[in-house]
């Protein structure tokens, strides 16, 4: 019997997309150090005055070296930190995308094979009411149209059932993908589908998802790291030093001849401006990219939690009303028949209608479930996954 955290923990375990999403961690990681690096030194030969009144001139070496000023790279590490943030946080979504699609696939799993237990014990009383009914027709106790009824009513059941097991199927395929198997030949624990009570504060979960989501922590980096640009951008003016150091041997004097280079670039042609007020614009694009992911995650909460109390609202009027009325109809309709006072079509009737009120509250538990799994999982895929597993 599988269960709900341990299909979660091996999906977690096994997916390759997961793997490479903490590559792409470390390889950002590896790039701070990078861009934090300061130049190599330029090392080489230098000779001047070759050839002078037929001497070897001055011989020597030399060493140049540039300094990076305005804190460049400094700033440079900064912007690519965020860019591990915003990898990290990519992992994070990445892992509860993949938790999402096990979830789903697990609830489907349980409906249908729920849904199976169901359809089969009806199926049991339909077969038996057929060959019932055909056997009174058969006497002259019944009409042929009872016969046909009932045997339609099984015949549409089978149907179902039919397409139930397909649904089963592909659903056990797609739980098996996500765990990285070709087969999942054991059955789920369903008891996710057991009843529970909901008690939800929504601006309380809306603090909870504003505090949690990595989608908004994504678009939260990316806002931090365009402030960074900007400042690097404007650093970019900022001239650097150009050093350079020789020695050389005068071969006329053989004296020690010593040179010393410093140099900076005149930012009078070309202060960055445009490179300054593009990275700002950035900064703003940014800056409305996170009131979008706040509002998207605001009606994909809400939308979520509509579903959550619709359904338990509605299991709270078939358990406290429709199942009792139900349950009673059934065991009327049984005492009924037992003293001859109703039909064999009046008691599958009422066992039709007392199965079909469980696959409704089958219906009700699968979206209340599938609605858990999107809080659980800070509302990835709550809105794209929705309409495909309902």
């Amino acid at each position: 019997m599988l269960a709900m955290d341990q299909a979660v923990s091996l999906a977690l375990s096994n997916n390759p997309a997961i793997r490479a999403a903490e590559t792409s961690v470390i390889r950002e990681q590896n790039l701070v150090y990078q861009v934090t690096r300061n130049p190599n030194p330029t090392v080489g030969y230098l000779a001047s005055e070759v050839g002078n009144e037929g001497q070897a001139g001055q011989q020597g070496v030399f060493l140049s070296q540039d300094i990076v000023r305005g804190g460049k790279l400094c700033l440079d590490g900064q912007v690519q930190q965020r860019g591990v943030s915003i990898a990290a946080h990519e992992l994070q979504i990445r892992r509860l995308k993949v938790e999402a699609d096990v979830r789903l696939a697990f609830i489907q799993v349980a409906v249908t094979q729920e849904r199976l237990i169901l359809l089969n014990r009806l199926q049991t009383s339909l077969d038996r009411a057929a060959g019932t009914v055909e056997r009174l027709v058969k006497a002259g106790e019944s009409s042929l149209s009872a016969s046909l009824q009932s045997r339609l009513e099984a015949r549409r059941n089978a149907m179902q059932i039919q397409l139930t097991e397909n649904q089963s199927g592909v659903a056990r395929r797609k739980l098996a993908t996500a765990l990285g198997r070709d087969t999942l030949d054991q059955s789920v624990a369903a008891t996710i589908l057991l009843p529970r009570e909901s008690d939800i504060d929504i601006e309380q979960v809306w603090t909870e998802v504003l505090a949690t989501s990595p989608e908004l922590a994504v678009a939260a980096s990316q806002l931090d790291r365009s402030h960074y640009k900007v400042r690097r951008e404007q650093a970019e003016p900022v001239p650097d030093l150009q050093t350079q150091w020789s020695i050389q041997q005068d071969a006329a004097t053989h004296y020690a001849v010593f040179g010393i280079q410093l140099g900076v670039a005149l930012p009078v042609r070309d202060d960055n401006t445009g490179a300054i007020n593009a990275a700002r614009a950035d900064t703003w694009r940014t800056h409305h990219e996170v009131e979008a992911v706040q509002r998207s995650l605001r009606q994909r909460l809400l939308t979520t939690i509509g579903q959550l109390l619709q359904a338990d609202r509605q299991l709270k009027t078939i358990k406290g009303e429709l199942e009792a009325l139900a349950r009673r109809n059934l065991m009327t309709t049984q005492r009924a028949f037992s003293l001859g006072e109703a039909t064999y079509l009046d008691l599958l009737n009422a066992q039709r209608a007392y199965i079909r009120l469980s696959l409704d509250t089958l219906d009700l538990y699968q979206q209340r479930s599938i609605a858990e799994s999107h809080l659980q999982t800070a509302l990835v895929n709550a809105v794209e996954s929705t309409s495909d597993d309902r």
